[in-house]
């Protein structure tokens, strides 16, 4: 269903932006962690706004991505996937946020570090499992 990648432009643009992806999910990691430790301080306040810059390269780069595929069916699958994962982790989250707000610290924290985690790796499973429907019957 889903036809390879000939072009070796496209091969290497496609590389290019799975390099940016994961580059920039794991320097998110990093500047929101080290913001989380360096509160009150303009270092912290930088990190913070980098890890936020760096969440919004990995999207951007998500986009690029699925506008230059010329498989149109494969980019409907990644489209499909993301927003069912976006939709996944917006309910999560705000349900968790309810939760939080009546509990009154009987539940733990979830701090907003880790909601773009989360997207990500819901992101993962839905790309699995809506891409593992559509398999070629060869497989």
């Amino acid at each position: 269903m889903c036809t390879p990648i000939l072009n070796a432009t496209d091969r290497k643009f496609r590389r290019h932006c799975q390099v940016a992806v994961g580059l920039s999910l794991l320097l998110y990691v990093a500047c929101s962690q080290a913001s989380l430790h360096l509160h009150n301080n303009v270092a912290g306040l930088v990190l913070s706004g980098l890890a936020g810059a760096f969440f919004f390269t990995e999207i951007l780069s998500f986009g690029l991505l699925v506008t230059r595929l010329r498989d149109e069916f494969q980019r409907i699958l990644l489209t499909r996937s993301f927003v069912w994962a976006t939709l996944i982790t917006m309910c999560v989250t705000t349900i968790w946020g309810f939760i939080e707000l009546h509990a009154r610290g009987k539940v733990p924290h979830l701090n907003v570090v880790w909601i773009p985690i989360i997207l990500i790796c819901v992101t993962a499973a839905a790309k699995l499992l809506i891409f593992r429907q559509y398999r070629p019957e060869s497989e």
